[in-house]
């Protein structure tokens, strides 16, 4: 079966048992954080996917990754992946959880990318700029990136404006290029 398909499900259940359990918030921090381990520690996904690792052990390194006092929602979803045998498959449902989350709270992320930090102002107005539906929130996150030389990056969801200095000149190059 595809990584995709086997996550969205996975991923959707734990949603719907997490929302019944009333901890679907709760439950989301868990699942950013353990994304943020998987990203931080590409050995985890190995150990992982190891079959020598027992269940029990990864059970232990995934609730210490996400959080040492993992709420039940937590424990419940992973143990069941884990007996399914499913363990290869957890940095793509935590992943998954993510977008699963979001979609049902009708929550846009949205990133800024800019040479120096921007200031709160400008995140602020940038945000009332982004066209939403009534009861949609944005999540917002702001990154540094001097390569981009000057201007910004703006992605919200699939989207991308890219009005960076970087990409002006490669415009110009490649329009340069073709003439």
């Amino acid at each position: 079966m595809n990584t995709g398909i086997i996550s969205v499900r996975y991923s959707k259940a734990i949603y719907q048992y997490a929302s019944a359990q009333g901890e679907e918030t709760l439950l989301y921090g868990e699942m950013k954080r353990l994304s943020e381990q998987f990203r931080l520690l590409p050995l985890l996904d190995k150990v992982l996917k190891d079959p020598t690792v027992s269940a029990e052990t990864k059970m232990k390194l995934v609730t210490t990754a996400a959080n040492d006092k993992a709420s039940n929602s937590f424990q419940r979803a992973f143990q069941l992946v884990l007996r399914n045998g499913r363990g290869g498959y957890i940095q793509h449902i935590a992943l998954m959880y993510d977008k699963v989350y979001r979609k049902e709270k009708n929550i846009l992320t949205a990133k800024l990318t800019t040479v120096q930090p921007a200031d709160e102002t400008i995140r602020r107005d940038l945000v009332r700029l982004i066209p939403k539906e009534a009861e949609e929130q944005i999540e917002f996150k702001a990154a540094t990136d001097p390569d981009i030389i000057g201007g910004f990056v703006l992605e919200i969801e699939d989207m991308r404006l890219d009005a960076s200095v970087k990409n002006q000149l490669n415009q110009l190059r490649l329009s340069i290029a073709k003439h």
